[in-house]
């Protein structure tokens, strides 16, 4: 396992209640990614490492955060993935905060359309538990998180053309 980019990666967390750990994974211990959500708006990025034997995935997604920005008080919603076990989610982004995060350019794009690369650093804590999603019964409390990964923002699709003709009418 291993995050190789950037080199220097790594998550520090406190992490009580149905699961009690103290986190301190670095690029070397743990599996890294980041990305543009699904729905184009905002960041994802995800941590996978051990934790007693079993492996431990973290996602981080910020809806409000644009590429390339730096702020302060940024919500975030984060998940938490058990193996074999379950899944944790704080069910909404208002519940825990990135008190502070910045992004800056790894490279520049290798050829127009490429997706550009952020090196990601954050800081922040949650104000309610992430709930297991079957039952809500179990909870996982992130009190506080600290991280440095890597971001690759996928280039905006196409819009369509309004000067193309119109498709020709089904028969």
């Amino acid at each position: 396992m291993s995050c190789d980019a950037p080199p220097d990666a790594y998550l520090d967390a406190r992490l009580g209640g149905a699961l009690d750990a103290e986190l301190h994974w670095a690029a070397v211990d743990m599996r890294c990614d980041g990305m543009r959500r699904p729905d184009g708006l905002g960041m994802r990025i995800s941590f996978q490492g051990r934790v007693d034997g079993k492996r431990l995935t973290l996602v981080f997604a910020a809806p409000r955060l644009a590429e390339g920005e730096s702020a302060r008080a940024v919500p975030v919603n984060v998940t938490l993935i058990r193996e074999g076990d379950t899944i944790y989610g704080t069910q909404g982004d208002g519940r825990c905060l990135l008190d502070e995060v910045s992004q800056a350019p790894l490279a520049a794009p290798a050829a127009a359309g490429s997706a550009r690369l952020w090196r990601v650093e954050a800081r922040g804590f949650c104000l309610d538990p992430a709930r297991a999603a079957v039952t809500g019964a179990n909870a996982i409390l992130l009190s506080r998180f600290d991280f440095r990964g890597q971001l690759s923002w996928e280039p905006d699709p196409p819009s369509p053309s309004t000067d193309a003709p119109p498709a020709p009418p089904r028969s």
